[in-house]
């Protein structure tokens, strides 16, 4: 009896014991997941070759030369991280905003995304973010922009890691410009002048274009017509000044004198893009005499017969200091169960080497300043440098996108001749007022 106890024993020490080695051995001795940030990937094991351990999903919205450049970084990324997977979604920027959105609702958001820092706040409010100042040490954070840090700031932290900068800019057909003995303008009536000289959409000959059924380079264009009037630190611009009303749809309706406002001179005057029409391939032709867009887009499209310019500002006025910039930022998704994973990948992506990698591909102006020292040179940056020193880097209220999309809404309205241009702007005001309203509460 006694030595079948000892052997029952004996039998139950040993099965501990090998129980505690295995959990010594395969890692399940660990009680809790690291914080994103914590820990080194060395600590893991190392996978066979071949094997998937964790697979990231990032969701952007990239013009295809930048996207193509992204994959090839991707591949990098797996390259030199055996066991991880990085997914890539390329999404149209006219939807991308509802999708990720939605998606964060649902709890399915990708990993990472590449946002809009309009959007940022938004979905820091809303919880969908995960922060990164746990990431971003000292000594990265120095490294960016401060308009750029300015713009992933909301309520004491950091959401996101910066990108890129964009401004609005325009250029010009320089063949059109020579016939008309014109330089770019320097101000805001000389634009204006150029614009009605050469506008005959009837004939197939455009002034100035810019994408008009778009709310941002809408707002471009309010800010070039209106200047300093037009700023507002709580909706995305200032719309109640007469004076620039009334040079607002001087300039959208200039057809409207001669009688051929039948609802559809919006339309008629800057057609959407499409497949038939692009305003790029117009503008190369001379049919367009001028084009107000983002610096990225041109710098996508450049040629030898475009010129490129900063906006002007009306006559006595300087560049203003304002939310002149617009940029992009890397976010974790608050739900994403690889934040340290999800943060080495974005490392990787703004670091130095990437970041010159993505300018040169037209990616927009970089958002670290030790990158200006290999640019400062370039005709390109030369122009719009300006922009960088007089931005106000303001963080951009969590309000901000759905009044974009309020005024995405009825742009698409007044552009289809559906409201007038005073319908247009009374509700505009009114329903941005609201959303400001809602959000102090």
């Amino acid at each position: 009896m006694f030595r079948h106890k000892y052997w029952l024993l004996l039998a139950a020490a040993v099965c501990f014991a090998i129980i505690l080695i295995s959990g010594l051995f395969s890692g399940t001795g660990r009680h809790s997941k690291p914080n994103a940030g914590e820990g080194s990937l060395a600590d893991e094991p190392i996978p066979e070759a071949g094997a998937i351990q964790k697979r990231l999903r990032m969701a952007v919205s990239m013009q295809s030369k930048e996207f193509a450049l992204l994959q090839q970084l991707k591949e990098q990324y797996q390259t030199a991280h055996p066991g991880i997977e990085v997914v890539l979604e390329n999404m149209p920027d006219e939807t991308v905003y509802a999708k990720l959105k939605k998606a964060a609702q649902l709890g399915e958001a990708p990993d990472v995304m590449l946002l809009d820092n309009n959007w940022l706040s938004e979905f820091a409010a809303l919880g969908y973010l995960l922060p990164v100042d746990s990431m971003l040490t000292t000594g990265l954070q120095a490294e960016q922009m401060e308009q750029a840090l300015a713009q992933v700031k909301w309520n004491g932290y950091l959401w996101g890691v910066p990108k890129n900068l964009d401004a609005y800019v325009v250029v010009y057909n320089a063949k059109r410009l020579n016939e008309l003995g014109e330089k770019p303008p320097a101000t805001t009536e000389e634009l204006i002048a150029l614009h009605k000289q050469t506008h005959r959409p009837d004939e197939g000959k455009y002034g100035v274009y810019f994408d008009a059924p778009d709310g941002r380079s809408f707002l471009s264009l309010v800010r070039m017509l209106g200047g300093a009037k037009t700023i507002s630190k709580t909706s995305p611009a200032e719309l109640s000044d007469p004076a620039v009303l009334k040079s607002l749809e001087s300039f959208l309706f200039p057809l409207s004198d001669s009688g051929k406002d039948d609802g559809k001179t919006l339309s008629r005057s800057f057609p959407q893009e499409g497949a038939t029409w692009k305003p790029w391939e117009q503008l190369n032709q001379g049919k367009l005499v001028g084009y107000i867009t983002k610096f990225s887009d041109w710098k996508m499209n450049d040629s030898a017969a475009v010129v490129m310019d900063k906006m002007p500002l009306p006559k006595d006025e300087a560049i203003w200091k304002g939310p002149w910039l617009t940029g992009n930022s890397f976010a974790i998704s608050a739900k994403s169960e690889s934040g340290k994973e999800a943060f080495e990948l974005i490392r990787d992506l703004a670091s130095t080497g990437a970041l010159l990698k993505f300018w040169n591909a037209g990616g927009g102006l970089p958002a670290q300043a030790s990158m200006y020292p290999a640019i400062k040179n370039d005709a390109a940056f030369k122009t719009v440098a300006g922009y960088i020193d007089m931005d106000d880097a303001l963080p951009a209220a969590p309000q901000r996108a759905k009044q974009m999309t309020v005024l995405q809404t009825l742009l698409e309205s007044l552009w289809r001749g559906e409201v007038s241009f005073k319908t247009f702007m009374d509700r505009t005001t009114t329903e941005w007022n609201a959303i400001r309203t809602a959000a102090a509460k």
